[in-house]
């Protein structure tokens, strides 16, 4: 009888390291994906962003896509001066509203 009951405790304080575990990887990410969303609100690049591809959208425009943890971030240029004409950030499985 000891030895299941001490069984279960120990199963029990697994399954609640684990929650613990689980439940810092989640706010560490929400958090980073906060920090990011701002920083493309604030006219910056995030933080994170990985496999710069660039694309030709328009006649006279080009963008650069790249990809982070559970995002996706687009830049778009204008050829004439290659200014950037607008930023997009959005969740990796949405496309990006701008066409």
């Amino acid at each position: 009888m000891v030895d299941e009951n001490k069984s279960f405790k120990t199963k029990k304080r697994i399954i609640w390291a684990v929650a613990i575990v689980l439940l810092v990887i989640i706010v560490a990410w929400f958090s980073l994906a906060m920090y990011n969303y701002y920083r493309v609100k604030t006219d910056k690049k995030p933080l994170l962003c990985y496999g710069n591809t660039k694309e030709v959208e328009a006649n006279n425009e080009y963008s650069y896509t790249c990809y982070g943890i559970l995002y996706k971030y687009k830049e778009y240029y204008s050829t004439k001066n290659d200014k950037i004409t607008a930023r997009e950030y959005t969740l990796f499985f949405k496309d990006f509203d701008r066409k």
